[in-house]
């Protein structure tokens, strides 16, 4: 008898792992960040695309982006991302989570992740997933170009000169126009 129930335990226990796993298998869930490096300062957005890839239905409750400036259990979320979304067989539910990287946040790689709280007939499970090398950047490191004070001022100074110049700049400028545009030949022999 002890035997028996022995083995009835351990098939049980085996049949719930199966369970969790598939239950794990049925969501798959994906991450695009809208804007990439993210900038310190300026809003930004995840995309988060969870589908229901086997199972009849799974119920998303909440999903929310923590970084590790942050404290522990705090989370960026969006009202679509808080609000419980019922996600049929081979459906999708897309939403943003919106965030704005603070000032004070050191530029480089850090550590990002999401959690993911939903349920397979009433079985609630949370996932976390980790997004590691986050790139964040301030407004200097982005590609483009910014004048400095020397540049500024060397920029102003050749304007000055250009303008205090420009008669005899059009002078140089009018003799060269003039000399190209005076014919070769006298006009009685062009016609």
């Amino acid at each position: 008898m002890l035997c028996a129930m022995l083995i009835l335990m351990f098939l049980v226990a085996l049949s719930t792992s199966r369970i969790h796993e598939t239950q794990a298998a049925g969501l798959d869930v994906r991450f695009a960040w809208k804007t990439y490096p993210i900038e310190r300062g300026v809003p930004s957005a995840l995309a988060v695309t969870a589908v229901n890839k086997d199972t009849p239905l799974i119920q998303l409750f909440f999903v929310g982006l923590n970084f590790d400036w942050m404290q522990n259990n705090t989370y960026h979320y969006s009202p679509e991302s808080a609000t419980q979304r019922n996600v049929t067989q081979y459906a999708s539910v897309s939403f943003d989570i919106g965030f704005t990287v603070p000032d004070d946040v050191k530029p480089g790689l850090h550590d990002a992740r999401v959690i993911v709280d939903w349920a397979v007939d009433g079985n609630r499970t949370g996932i976390i997933y980790l997004l590691k090398n986050v790139e964040i950047i301030i407004k200097s490191q982005q590609a483009g170009w910014l004048p400095n004070t020397t540049t500024i001022a060397i920029i102003i100074i050749i304007g000055a000169i250009l303008l205090l110049e420009r008669k005899r700049i059009q002078a140089v400028v009018g003799k060269r126009i003039k000399r190209e545009a005076k014919p070769k030949k006298p006009p009685e022999e062009l016609e």
